[in-house]
């Protein structure tokens, strides 16, 4: 079984022929560039002064007053958002300005990803990396199982596009062979069902907002084909984003459990990981590979980064014990280091990895 982790980067550098720029601080430098300032954003720039990113905050005022603490120079803005979290243990206004949070990514991304279509028109990395997979799996016989942690749905869109992989609920997620995808922190389109209320025709988002501490969110999940998500279907159900909040470590899964019980059924049986935009911070995430992948039958492993630092990093967070008790591989190809693009221009090297000619040595 194939295992494919994708992390931010991977949708940052999603089109081939509209690479990402060599230092991500320069993405928005130039406004006349369309492609630059509608590209998915890293975690960084989640919160960056882009028009549309801007007008979508305006629509969630309680957000508004931690956007220059977010924005400060050589800020890290998971960690700064874990240090706001925490606050909410004695400060109750906190509840609402994360509230506000996941509603400003619910409709920014939404968003984005809808302007970013427009510009690469289906043409993505993500398509082309799935046609490869199909082959060697058709050829092989295997099993794919795909982990995002990126809320957009661009996966889900080449999944259907490639492998006519159709997305009806969310069990579709995790329920046909041979692919399953599981998205540990939550997606754009989707719903937690809120209980307890009383009269949903009269529910505003803002109204669910200022009430964020004291309402009762359930853990039932729903698809949602709209933005701004308030109530769905004839039964008016009042949903709230379901998105983890993008903190350092990233303690908290946003997905149904049954997508978890799925993963790690799936995890023992495990051969091969390609890691693609990801660096492997994910704390909970981690202790599940670790409790699950075959000690006796480590995978061999592919990380693929936009930089040999960032290889180098996620290398570091899977194996280093005493962080995630370490992570044991049979065998490191050689890394990718300019990015997801790189990859799709180096097909031979994934085929290669794939099937078992190309993993050699790991060097930093």
């Amino acid at each position: 079984m194939l295992l494919v982790i994708f992390g931010a980067g991977a949708s940052y550098d999603s089109v081939p022929h509209l690479p990402p720029p060599s230092n991500p601080a320069d993405a928005i430098q130039h406004r006349a560039d369309l492609a630059r300032r509608d590209r998915p954003p890293l975690a960084n720039q989640l919160f960056e002064d882009r028009r549309e990113f801007v007008t979508a905050m305006a629509s969630f005022p309680e957000c508004m007053e931690l956007i220059p603490t977010l924005r400060k120079r050589g800020v890290a803005v998971e960690q700064e958002l874990a240090r706001i979290r925490e606050q909410s243990k004695t400060f109750q206004r906190v509840h609402r300005e994360l509230a506000a949070i996941r509603y400003y990514l619910h409709v920014a991304l939404w968003e984005c990803q809808e302007r970013w279509s427009r510009i690469h028109q289906g043409i993505t990395n993500y398509a082309a990396l799935l046609r490869e997979v199909e082959r060697w799996r058709f050829e092989h016989d295997q099993q794919v199982c795909f982990v995002s942690f990126n809320y957009d749905t661009m996966l889900e869109k080449a999944m259907r596009q490639v492998l006519d992989f159709e997305i009806k609920d969310l069990n579709s997620y995790v329920s046909r062979d041979p692919y399953r995808l599981v998205k540990l922190h939550g997606s754009v389109n989707w719903g937690l069902e809120i209980d307890g209320i009383a009269d949903p025709i009269s529910v505003t988002v803002q109204g669910l907002i200022k009430d964020a501490e004291k309402l009762q969110v359930s853990k039932r999940y729903r698809l949602v084909d709209h933005y701004v998500m308030l109530c769905e279907d004839s039964n008016r159900v009042v949903v709230t984003p379901a998105i983890a909040i993008p903190v350092d470590k990233k303690d908290e899964f946003a997905c149904p459990e049954t997508h978890i019980e799925a993963l790690q059924r799936v995890l023992p049986h495990v051969q091969k990981i390609i890691t693609i935009g990801w660096r492997a911070t994910e704390d909970k995430f981690l202790n599940l590979l670790f409790s699950n992948l075959k000690p006796t039958a480590p995978p061999d492993l592919m990380i693929v980064s936009g930089d040999i630092g960032g290889a180098t990093e996620t290398l570091n967070n899977l194996t280093t014990e005493g962080r995630t008790h370490g992570l044991r591989f049979s065998r490191k190809a050689e890394p990718i280091i300019d990015g997801f693009s790189g990859l799709i221009h180096r097909l031979g090297h994934l085929e290669g990895f794939l099937r078992d000619t190309a993993a050699t040595a790991f060097r930093a």
